[in-house]
């Protein structure tokens, strides 16, 4: 193979694939994307050229359809967990480990697994978790403690989808309709006595929440007709006065940074984008994977971005231009991400 001339012209960016690191390898990827395990970047302070801005693999494991992003910094080995919905897998992804999963922990349920977050249940952590139907809480190991809620979909082809823990301790999930784009699904409100209260209705696929960050304003996402809203949110967690946020694209996972700014996951665009508080884009980037579902803030200081990916809904010839799809990617951003509110529950 003749000599790259970036490399014979002193680029660091494109230094020998078989550069090894405290036993990490710095690998040169597709379409000319540098990738380096995070775990070498952080454990071991290698600082790598256009590190800001560049997407590198976090884990590729081959997932169906990653999803469900979110930092845990609790206990010895701080991780960032995501899950496979279709596979009904939870990750436990330490940040000092191999790219390829390897030596991930990981937690079997019922699939599909459509969101999960951290919880404290009886003071004891643990995860609640949105399954096709319901909502339960498990131990850290995944063990089946209780089921909080049953949801009661309004018609057959309903699914529960997107969940996140809203500023109060509740947990907030939504529901999709995988058959067609009718607005038949809606977002649900589920506290620790496992009250159901019905936020929205007349959504087609629920997707990406959020809130501001003194909690008064919501974001939730409808992916079918390309839109964020925003709107009023209650202490009691109502919502009301709803407008659109940014429409126009596939959006997705959505996130905030403690600069009140917001970065999204395009399903299908293959980009994530930076947002500002008024849903104005300030820029996008580029992901070699095109279904991008989920994005998170984690690390030890909350700036590196984190992008989930799904192989599902990919032609034979989309996955081969696109063979990193299904994997979990990291950027390092300017900018910090919040800690994660647990859900709270009895034991």
């Amino acid at each position: 193979m003749p000599a790259d001339p970036r490399v014979a012209a002193g680029d660091e960016r494109y230094f020998s694939l078989d550069t090894k690191i405290h036993d990490f390898t710095v690998r040169r990827a597709l379409n000319n994307f540098l990738f380096l395990d995070i775990a070498a970047q952080q454990c071991c302070g290698i600082q790598v050229c256009n590190a800001v801005g560049d997407p590198e693999v976090f884990r590729s494991t081959g997932a169906i359809l990653g999803e469900s992003l979110i930092w845990d910094a609790r206990g010895d080995h701080p991780a960032m967990l995501w899950c496979d919905i279709t596979a009904g897998l939870i990750h436990r992804s330490p940040l000092c480990m191999p790219a390829d999963g390897s030596a991930d922990d990981t937690i079997a349920l019922p699939p599909p697994v459509a969101s999960f977050s951290v919880a404290e249940i009886g003071g004891r952590p643990g995860f609640i978790v949105s399954l096709e139907d319901r909502i339960v809480v498990t131990d850290s190991s995944g063990h089946l403690i209780r089921t909080v809620a049953e949801i009661h979909h309004s018609r057959l082809g309903l699914r529960l989808n997107e969940g996140k823990v809203d500023p109060a301790g509740r947990w907030i999930t939504g529901s999709m309709n995988l058959f067609n784009d009718d607005p038949v699904g809606a977002f649900y409100s589920v506290s620790g006595d496992g009250d159901v209260r019905l936020l929205r209705g007349g959504i087609g696929v629920a997707n990406g929440l959020e809130w501001s960050l003194d909690g008064r304003r919501i974001f939730f996402t409808d992916t079918s007709v390309g839109t964020i809203y925003t709107g009023a949110y209650s202490a009691n967690g109502d919502i009301t006065d709803v407008n659109v946020f940014t429409r126009g694209a596939p959006h997705d996972g959505l996130t905030i940074d403690t600069d009140g700014n917001f970065w999204g996951a395009l399903y299908g665009g293959g980009k994530v984008v930076h947002y500002n508080s008024n849903g104005a884009e300030v820029f996008a980037i580029d992901i070699p994977a095109l279904n991008l579902t989920s994005v998170a803030f984690g690390g030890a200081d909350l700036s590196m971005l984190y992008v989930a990916s799904a192989r599902e809904n990919l032609t034979q010839a989309q996955l081969e231009a696109y063979p990193l799809s299904g994997s979990v990617f990291a950027i390092q951003t300017d900018t910090q991400g919040r800690q994660p509110t647990p859900f709270f529950s009895r034991g």
